[in-house]
């Protein structure tokens, strides 16, 4: 089978992770496969028979001229591309990029398969408007989550499937969960809004009443910073909150953690915490749409809370804190996910569901 993957680039994003592991995976299992960019940016190692083909048109413009010069560039050449190439199945991971070939797939005689990355309920109506334009003509498309699919089930049918994200950070796999946990509470993630830390640093104060000694460490850049450490201070805890950047080693460092929190609004299918469960750390997770629900499993493998609640995130916290066998349990449980949502387990799911257009 010939297969294109199109992108914008292969940057270190979450989507083109995914690309980089499902692309080798099929390449070494025969297929001939080629990744299409519009940039020609490779940040991960793919496999030596993975063909990398760049058209070399950069997204950023200066005017309105140049956004649609670089349209009408990106339309010509991935068709033309594609006329010549000649695949059996192109993926589009990230839905944008097919409104270039949505009236070419048909014509060329390939089966366009495309992906919802995000929660849907979290975009704009006009992009909501565009995704299910393009789901409606895709021979197949992939949801991350059951609630994204159900979203789209009314203009899809049946032609979408759910699949995971893998745990997709290699040095996860060689981290053993710690023997002895450290006084301290770790999150990782963007500093912005959708991640409502405030409903965390607010949790974390309500701790420090009880174990002064514990600390928060909090993995991540973005534009609420100085909100952030403004609220710690309003709070009395700024020196009990320590705010480390963005770090490459990031996991490595919370590994330790007597509780991960996640207290996000909303989320695809999240990266950070499915990390948190592969090392064993006890986490604590917004029931948030769409992910964390299909992750964990109230008190079996985490425990979830209601959205921007500071009381019951407290509780969670201190439950933690408090029953090693409530801690244990959880840990051991969220390990699990490394069989689960192993890289060649969902690669494999990935793998069959384009066999399984393809054939149709």
């Amino acid at each position: 089978m010939k297969i294109v993957f199109l992108l914008s680039s292969l940057s270190s994003g979450g989507a083109e992770r995914t690309v980089s592991y499902l692309s080798s995976y099929l390449a070494k299992k025969g297929d001939d496969v080629t990744i299409l960019l519009f940039e020609n940016e490779v940040f991960y190692t793919l496999h030596p028979d993975v063909k990398v083909e760049s058209l070399d048109i950069k997204g950023t413009y200066k005017t309105i001229f140049g956004k649609y010069t670089n349209i009408a560039k990106r339309f010509i050449k991935t068709n033309n591309y594609l006329k010549k190439a000649k695949p059996d199945v192109v993926f589009c991971m990230l839905p944008y990029f097919a409104k270039y070939i949505l009236n070419s797939h048909k014509k060329y005689g390939y089966k366009l398969i495309t992906s919802e990355r995000i929660n849907p309920e979290s975009s704009s109506e006009s992009t909501r408007n565009l995704k299910i334009s393009i789901f409606k003509e895709s021979d197949g498309v992939i949801f991350q989550t059951i609630r994204a699919k159900e979203f789209y089930l009314d203009y899809i049918g049946d032609k979408g499937v759910v699949i995971h994200n893998a745990v997709g950070n290699d040095r996860v796999y060689s981290i053993e969960p710690a023997k002895e946990r450290k006084e301290k509470i770790s999150a990782m993630g963007r500093l912005a809004p959708q991640k409502d830390y405030p409903t965390l640093i607010k949790a974390f104060r309500n701790v420090c009443e009880k174990y002064p000694q514990y600390t928060l460490e909090i993995f991540g850049k973005g534009p609420d910073k100085d909100k952030l450490i403004s609220l710690c201070e309003t709070l009395g805890i700024k020196d009990k909150v320590i705010f480390k950047g963005s770090c490459e080693d990031a996991i490595e460092r919370i590994a330790d953690s007597k509780v991960y929190v996640m207290s996000s609004l909303f989320e695809g299918m999240p990266n950070a915490l499915m990390e948190a469960m592969a090392v064993g750390l006890p986490c604590v997770s917004t029931d948030c749409p769409n992910g964390p629900k299909e992750l964990i499993t109230d008190g079996e493998n985490g425990l979830l809370v209601p959205l921007s609640d500071v009381e019951k995130m407290t509780e969670a916290i201190l439950k933690f804190i408090e029953d090693e066998e409530l801690s244990l349990k959880c840990s051991q449980g969220a390990r699990e996910i490394l069989k689960t949502h192993h890289i060649d387990v969902k690669a494999k799911e990935f793998a069959d569901y384009i066999e399984s257009v393809y054939n149709e």
